[in-house]
Formats: structure tokens, C-alpha cells, sequence
């Protein structure tokens, strides 16, 4: 599974509103239900808070990576988001985020598939220049263009 496989221009949002990493989550999971990839709403989203109360996902550098495996998923998918203000997640450098990855991963997906797509996200993030550039993007083709692999720097 590539990042760019389930990560598509109808699921980028540029200025987020949300006060709490609770309200932004849910707020991005109606994306993948609006797009009929979630059957469930409510069994998704305690999902993706049960791991939430487990460890943060908030990695650093005001970016989050929440996930969630779940019946309810029908077809894995990322939601990538910016917010418009920064947002406290209880991030693993204590600054708040601005940058979420929302993963929604099938059941079905036997393999561990989202962990190497966490792995891949997490290892492109620690590039400054790719950090820089999903800050200062202006449209979703350019967030798409960022993970697709021909786009090196």
C-alpha cells in the first residue's frame, strides 16, 4: 500500500477549524464517510480515540499522524488536513499541531499495511523541506504531489 494510493485530492483540507484534536478528528472522518468509505461513523472514530488515549500522535514539528483500524472502514483512505490555528495534541515535543495525517484503515487489511504507510509518512516528515512545503501549499494537488514518489525534493 503507497500513500499515494489512499491519499487523494477530494480528501485534503486547507483551514481547518477545530478547538480540540477530538473535534478535528471527527471533522475529518466525515470526509471519509461523505465519500462512502466508512459505514460507521461512531465505531471509526472510537477507534481512531481509543489509540489516541493509548499514546499520542502527535510526532512533533506541529504534526499529528491519528489512525484507526476498524470494521467500519470499507476501503483504507488518508485525510490530510491543515488547520487554520494551531491545535493542542499532546504532541511528543509539547507544542501543538497544525499538520494531520488522519488514516482510516480496513480490517480487512491483513497485512500491516498502515504501519508501513505511518513509517513512510513519519520517515518523508522528518525532511524539513517536505514539512515546509505541506505548510505552505496552496492546493491539494500540491500535498498529493509532495508523496507521490517522483517528487524528491
Amino acid at each position: 500500500m503507497e500513500i499515494r494510493d489512499v491519499l487523494s485530492v477530494e480528501r485534503t483540507i486547507f483551514d481547518m477549524e477545530g478547538e480540540t484534536k477530538e473535534h478535528i478528528i471527527e471533522k475529518m472522518s466525515k470526509y471519509l464517510v461523505q465519500q462512502g468509505l466508512i459505514s460507521d461513523e461512531q465505531i471509526y472514530l472510537q477507534s481512531v480515540l481509543q489509540r489516541e488515549e493509548h499514546a499520542t500522535t502527535g510526532i512533533g514539528n506541529g504534526i499529528a499522524i491519528p489512525h484507526g483500524k476498524s470494521a467500519a472502514v470499507k476501503k483504507s483512505a488518508i485525510v490530510f488536513a491543515r488547520t487554520k490555528h494551531q491545535v493542542e495534541w499532546q504532541a511528543l515535543d509539547d507544542k501543538p499541531v497544525r499538520i494531520i495525517f488522519l488514516l482510516a484503515i480496513s480490517e480487512n487489511d491483513k497485512s500491516n499495511g498502515h504501519l508501513q504507510l505511518i513509517s513512510e509518512i513519519a520517515k518523508r516528515l522528518m525532511d524539513d523541506h517536505v514539512v515546509e512545503k505541506l505548510s505552505n501549499a496552496k492546493y491539494p494537488e500540491e500535498i498529493i504531489r509532495i508523496f507521490d514518489q517522483g517528487d524528491e525534493k
